[in-house]
């Protein structure tokens, strides 16, 4: 199974930022260049128009969308890099303005903006990498060994 590096000064993380609001996302860009621990390389996606292809090039390992996006632009977005093979195993984080809006059924992470530091919002990032690899890994594992669990189960 793949880990990060354990030593995180020389790593290299590729964050790419969806949103509409360049002050907003200006903001979170300030948050991850704080963090002394990694280095963030950041791309920033304004425009939904060609957005997943800006996507499959950059190769980012977390995505994270701030929610000042309509909810169903949000909800085709997520549902179209879910689905599509050169990202669906990218972890995606949700930057909320509130609490008080239900979620989305394929993000790994939410951050409430008015708590945000650049601490939780890099314990966000990694634990979002680890818990989609975790999840893809198990999935892998699961189709690989489907029928012997299948053969186990009916006994």
């Amino acid at each position: 199974m793949e880990t990060l590096n354990p030593n995180p000064v020389n790593d290299s993380i590729n964050v790419f930022l969806i949103g509409n609001n360049p002050i907003e996302l200006s903001s979170i860009y300030d948050k991850l260049k704080e963090i002394k621990s990694r280095t963030f390389k950041t791309e920033i996606g304004f425009e939904l128009k060609g957005l997943v292809n800006k996507i499959r090039r950059f190769s980012p390992s977390c995505i994270l969308i701030d929610d000042n996006l309509s909810r169903l632009d949000i909800a085709k977005l997520i549902k179209r890099l879910s689905s599509d093979n050169k990202t669906k195993n990218i972890p995606i984080t949700v930057i909320k303005n509130s609490n008080y809006r239900e979620g989305f059924g394929e993000v790994q992470d939410y951050v409430l903006k008015e708590s945000m530091t650049s601490d939780t919002l890099s314990h966000s990032i990694l634990n979002s990498i680890k818990f989609k690899r975790m999840q893809t890994y198990v999935y892998k594992k699961y189709k690989k060994n489907k029928s012997r669990i299948m053969s186990l189960i009916q006994g």
